[in-house]
């Protein structure tokens, strides 16, 4: 809830009414799990006032979705349909299929709630069929733990392992713990009930080794994270002031013997051409270092960070509650939370900057979890386009697209004020081309001198590619990487 207002105070002072917004609907989120439901509606509505305003149809849809979502919560099931129909007709307006099916889920998920079991199976085969055919792998997994689950509660065991087994499968994919642990639940409930019991005892094993994995990747969250800003940052400055000693240095040297006439002159041209290539070879360097650096730190957040949080709330969970004051139940809670909320922001920054999909599968699968995790952010809506690369390329070449694509899609976030952003990877027979448009604002001309697309020149140089952009206020913004194929394997 702090990080929450900040966000909001912090919006409010630059006067973005979008992000303002954006952060009231997180809080009255946060307020709705706590079941506080005048704040959360206030919250709610003041948000919705702004999308309104902003005539941002996609929000409010979302913004309603998230409201039904509150009355399901308040076992209000009359109002909450209300809600989710008024959030479907919009995102059946906009064509939007990601909204429909994820309006529709939520529909099928209040019908088990409601325990109206009849009703609750065609939403959830048609959010299904429509995550299906926009392949979102996050859906379709919640999608297929919702219909097990449903299987599970109509005692029809056997389609419950069914679908139980093919969400579990595709975990194997998405590599999601905690729909992992639902599917494998649904899984030892229903082979304990049919009395398979080795079966049982095999998933009952699972589930109780990935509680054990969640809980204490739970607790690696914000103990070493403003250390891991400052340290990033301290190293950034060192390297910069790096650069500047070294050009100052040379400066002074060429102004020293600029008078020894064209004798001279030649010696200092043959130095300077030296001097240019060193600082491609520094910006190289960087390029590299920053590599591994981000390697590092993705490692060092996943494995030391949840040790030490997963200690703290293990100690937390020792704790008596019931001996406890109400006061002191309160600050328990909100303790634990602060530690679960601690460990996201981890979890998203250790992926982001080493995605296991990128390891494991490859630069198209990093990149539609990377697609997927900005929609949810519901400021801008992104679209991924993929052509060809049907075979993975190289290690070095796939890194360094994708570290393009985060530092570029994060300048969209920042700057653009855009609501709609599209990332395209096309490959041909002799280069891979990436292309990323927004229908923003444009890209400022300081912003356009920045370190982030310094960054990115000095990557797509070190692949040996070309870069192009295009910018227009109040069209938006075009970026073109052109990367040779001859950099593939």
């Amino acid at each position: 809830m702090d990080l929450a207002n900040a966000n909001t105070a912090l919006a409010e002072n630059l006067e973005m009414p979008i992000y303002t917004a954006n952060a009231q609907r997180f809080k009255a989120e946060i307020y709705s799990e706590y079941q506080i439901w005048d704040s959360a509606s206030v919250n709610f509505n003041r948000a919705l006032k702004v999308y309104q305003a902003q005539a941002n149809d996609s929000l409010v849809a979302i913004c309603y979705e998230n409201m039904g979502n509150m009355y399901r919560q308040k076992k209000e099931p009359a109002e909450a349909m209300r809600y989710y129909r008024m959030a479907y007709g919009l995102f059946d307006t906009l064509k939007s299929d990601w909204g429909k099916a994820t309006v529709i889920k939520s529909e099928g998920y209040l019908y088990i709630v409601e325990k109206l079991f009849a009703k609750a199976k065609e939403p959830l085969y048609h959010s299904l069929r429509l995550f299906n055919k926009i392949k979102n792998r996050y859906g379709q997994l919640d999608a297929l733990n919702d219909i097990a689950n449903m299987y599970y509660l109509t005692k029809e065991y056997d389609k419950a392992i069914e679908v139980g087994e093919q969400a579990l499968h595709l975990t194997e994919f998405y590599h999601s713990n905690k729909h992992m642990t639902w599917a494998l639940t649904t899984l030892y409930r229903s082979h304990k009930i049919l009395g398979n019991i080795p079966e049982a005892l095999r998933y009952l094993e699972q589930v109780s080794f990935n509680r054990m994995h969640t809980q204490v990747e739970d607790f690696k969250r914000r103990f070493l994270f403003y250390q891991l800003v400052y340290e990033n940052q301290r190293k950034d400055a060192t390297i910069k002031q790096s650069i500047i000693d070294k050009q100052e240095t040379t400066q002074q040297f060429l102004y020293g013997f600029s008078a020894l006439g064209l004798f001279l002159v030649g010696i200092l041209w043959r130095n300077n051409r030296v001097l240019r290539q060193k600082n491609a070879d520094i910006s190289k360097a960087l390029v590299d270092g920053q590599t591994l650096e981000r390697k590092r730190v993705a490692a060092e957040l996943h494995d030391n960070l949840g040790g030490t949080l997963g200690t703290i709330m293990w100690y937390l969970r020792g704790l008596d509650k019931k001996a406890l004051s109400t006061e002191e139940q309160e600050i328990y809670e909100d303790v634990q939370s602060m530690i679960n909320g601690a460990y996201e922001e981890i979890r998203a920054l250790s992926h982001n900057l080493l995605p296991q999909e990128l390891e494991k599968e490859g630069l198209v699968q990093a990149l539609e979890r990377l697609v997927h995790k900005l929609n949810e952010s519901n400021n801008i809506r992104f679209e991924l386009k993929v052509n060809g690369l049907k075979d993975r390329l190289g290690r070095k070449t796939e890194f360094e697209l994708y570290s393009m694509t985060l530092e570029l899609t994060n300048n969209i976030f920042k700057h653009s004020s855009a609501s709609y952003a599209v990332v395209s990877l096309v490959e041909t027979e002799s280069q891979i081309m990436l292309t990323i448009t927004d229908d923003g604002q444009g890209i400022k001309t300081n912003d356009m001198k920045g370190v982030g697309l310094r960054n990115v020149r000095n990557r797509v140089e070190s692949l040996n590619g070309t870069l192009s952009l295009a910018n227009e206020s109040g069209i938006g913004t075009h970026v073109g990487i052109q990367i040779p194929k001859k950099q593939k394997g």
